[in-house]
């Protein structure tokens, strides 16, 4: 890291400049001219960061458009669960069992998720559909331990509004973190079911010429 003073030939820019990032670095960056001061947070800030994000998830209205729009871009192929059983819900504390169909696949190192809502129960999905429409629904991060990220994140103000657990037994969370547009932050546990599935998809990612088959039902 850059230390106090420290001058470059130019700066173009760099992510900490964003002020809605702040919050979840002990340090930010501050630019005066060509030279990178640290200043200390004054507000209280999660020492170690939540994250890096590795997945964008989009709220879509029919899965199998969205999933041949995106093919249609050269991402793919799909990992598909129609009607996913994930149990253990609670939205906003209260038990729920809201359905939905994902699908996911891989640009490079950025997995994407789309999500079909199947039902109108009370889930951080219909929620964002009803103020915001289609879209952006979700940032993805993993975490080793979501117990501890999500005391931290509430800590700082922010509402768990969705818990659940998959068919793999790995639990999720969706956090409003206030983002623009909407979107919420989703802390997905770690498991080595999990990283090897992602693994499995990553490498058929890699193998795929473009063709059939593109969608793999799961």
């Amino acid at each position: 890291m850059a230390r106090s003073g420290q001058t470059f030939g130019a700066i173009r820019t760099h992510p900490l400049a964003h002020p809605h990032l702040l919050q979840y670095y002990p340090l930010y960056i501050r630019f005066d001219g060509c030279v990178v001061h640290e200043v200390e947070q004054e507000k209280h800030v999660i020492r170690s960061p939540i994250g890096p994000v590795m997945q964008l998830a989009y709220l879509v209205e029919d899965l199998d458009s969205a999933i041949a729009q995106w093919m249609s871009l050269g991402v793919g192929p799909f990992f598909v669960s129609r009607d996913a059983n994930y149990k253990d819900q609670l939205y906003k504390g209260q038990p729920v069992s809201c359905r939905f169909s994902l699908a996911l696949a891989y640009t490079g190192e950025l997995q994407v998720e789309l999500i079909q809502l199947l039902d109108d129960q009370p889930s951080s999905f219909s929620a964002f559909k009803d103020a915001h429409g289609y879209g952006l629904h979700h940032l993805g991060v993993l975490t080793k331990d979501i117990d501890g990220d999500l005391a931290k994140l509430e800590g700082l103000g922010h509402q768990v509004v969705h818990r659940m657990t998959s068919p793999l037994e790995v639990q999720t969370a969706y956090v409003d973190v206030a983002l623009p547009g909407g979107a919420s932050l989703e802390l997905i546990q770690e498991s080595p079911t999990l990283e090897a599935g992602f693994y499995m998809m990553r490498q058929m990612t890699a193998e795929w010429d473009g063709g059939t088959p593109g969608i793999h039902e799961f």
